[in-house]
């Protein structure tokens, strides 16, 4: 995988759950775990903690597991605190333990750092969430689409995993809003889906209404996605499903996932077009 790919290779597939045949696209449940270490509390003149040294002595702490992603999430002069992550679920719970009430070792230091560790929760909106978020909105009409819980946005989907086919074959990589459509029908009946990259009036659009997130560095290697369901208990079961979960795709004998974020919405998708050629 290259450095600019928005996925990694996935070399476990063992609770990949299908979503589609066709796409070869399947679920995963994230393995992800919040690892913090304590500082010293007196410093030794001229001597500075190495985040190189602490990852390091992490990864040898779970050794034989394997950590796919170690990053700093914050840094005080009391601790560092890691977002983790493993490739497997099911053996999250021994790195666990590994890791929580331990001590590493650094060079220079005579003073052992203590290590907490636990299972990290998913950044992902609760049934208790939306229903209250649209509960309490002023000017929302239940009875209408779009203005009550029944559109889920999601970010960060690698572009590649949905052409359709007759794109694939005359080599253009740009998702299609059919196939995402499809893709997303197992969970129940879907009304629309919008991938605002698409839209080529989007970008005349204020952010609020547009769907499309500016960034100075951002590709067309990812895209981001509006599914409208047309019943609600649909929109709660594709809640449900993608709940800590990642996207893998199937190509050849190879796996790659990818980590997508999923929330709410409460754009009403066939207005967005509507309000800017109104304003015009």
């Amino acid at each position: 995988m290259s450095a600019t790919e928005p996925y990694q290779n996935c070399t476990d597939t063992n609770l990949i759950t299908e979503i589609s045949l066709p796409q070869q696209l399947y679920l995963k449940p994230e393995a992800k775990l919040s690892i913090t270490v304590a500082l010293p509390q007196v410093r030794l003149p001229g001597k500075t903690i190495s985040n190189w040294e602490v990852m390091e002595r992490l990864k040898q702490s779970v050794h034989p597991e394997e950590f796919i992603g170690l990053r700093v999430s914050k840094s005080t002069i009391e601790f560092i605190r890691f977002d983790a992550e493993i490739e497997n679920r099911t053996r999250l719970p021994g790195v666990i333990a590994l890791l929580e009430g331990k001590s590493i070792k650094l060079s220079g230091f005579p003073e052992p750092l203590k290590v907490k560790a636990a299972e990290s929760k998913p950044d992902f909106p609760t049934r208790h969430d939306w229903d209250k978020y649209f509960r309490d909105a002023k000017n929302m009409n239940e009875m209408k689409p779009g203005e009550r819980p029944d559109t889920i946005h999601i970010e960060n989907i690698p572009s590649k995993w949905f052409v359709s086919k007759k794109d694939k074959r005359n080599g253009v990589e740009t998702p299609n809003e059919f196939t995402l459509q499809k893709v997303f029908e197992v969970f129940g009946e879907v009304r629309c889906v919008d991938i605002p990259m698409l839209d080529p009036y989007r970008n005349q659009m204020k952010a609020s209404i547009s769907g499309i997130k500016k960034f100075s560095h951002s590709t067309d290697s990812t895209f981001d996605a509006y599914i409208q369901y047309k019943e609600y208990v649909c929109f709660v079961k594709a809640m449900n499903a993608l709940r800590g979960m990642k996207l893998v795709h199937r190509d050849g004998g190879k796996a790659y996932s990818a980590s997508i974020k999923v929330m709410h919405s409460i754009i009403v998708i066939r207005l967005r077009r509507e309000r800017l050629l109104g304003h015009r």
